[in-house]
């Protein structure tokens, strides 16, 4: 077993190694693939269209301290044909996959190094389409990880209180303020200390 993946080994080589984001969006009508380069790139089994500079991925965060940061794909210069997928992004877009690899590659040969790592997994989930006059317009779509707090009411939190406004009563959270700063057995039977 090799120590160093493909690209690891062109880089120990002396080669110069270029990387790449490839980016996945699985539509519901056109899944696409797509890298911040120009022209078709090969990777990974599939060909990768190049979007040049018209294309940006925002920063990319880990989620630490149970936040998870969306990130945001744009994409300038798009006509007027984005009016339509943004008007059926509830059924095309929102709720379904992206990915973001990277990708290390011969810059003269451009031939892929190794396979992509992959370096972001997420949820589409709002597409917006800007157009400050006629000759500029933008699309924006915000993807986030499984980890977004999807499953708690919107403008919920974990207290009685709100508990039994949408409950009425539901006993499960009536200890939660008792029960702050205090370390309570599994097991009723055993003492606290």
């Amino acid at each position: 077993m090799a120590i160093f993946d493909a690209a690891g080994r062109a880089a120990a080589a002396g080669e110069t190694v270029h990387g790449e984001l490839l980016a996945f969006f699985d539509f519901l009508d056109a899944p696409t693939r797509v890298h911040q380069g120009w022209g078709p790139l090969a990777a990974g089994g599939f060909v990768w269209r190049g979007i040049g500079e018209i294309g940006s991925v925002s920063d990319i965060e880990a989620a630490v301290g149970g936040q998870a940061p969306p990130v945001t794909f744009s994409l300038s210069a798009v006509g007027d044909e984005i009016r339509e997928d943004v008007k059926n992004a509830r059924e095309r877009v929102k709720g379904r996959a992206c990915t973001v690899h990277l990708q290390f590659f011969n810059p003269d040969t451009l031939q892929a190094i190794g396979n992509p790592y992959l370096v972001y997994r997420g949820i589409m989930d709002r597409l917006v389409h800007q157009a400050p006059d006629a000759n500029n317009r933008t699309a924006q779509l915000t993807a986030e990880t499984k980890f977004a707090r999807r499953g708690l009411p919107p403008f919920g939190s974990l207290t009685d209180r709100d508990q039994q406004r949408r409950h009425p009563g539901d006993t499960g959270l009536f200890m939660v303020p008792a029960m702050q700063n205090r370390r309570r057995p599994w097991n009723p039977a055993l003492p606290e200390k």
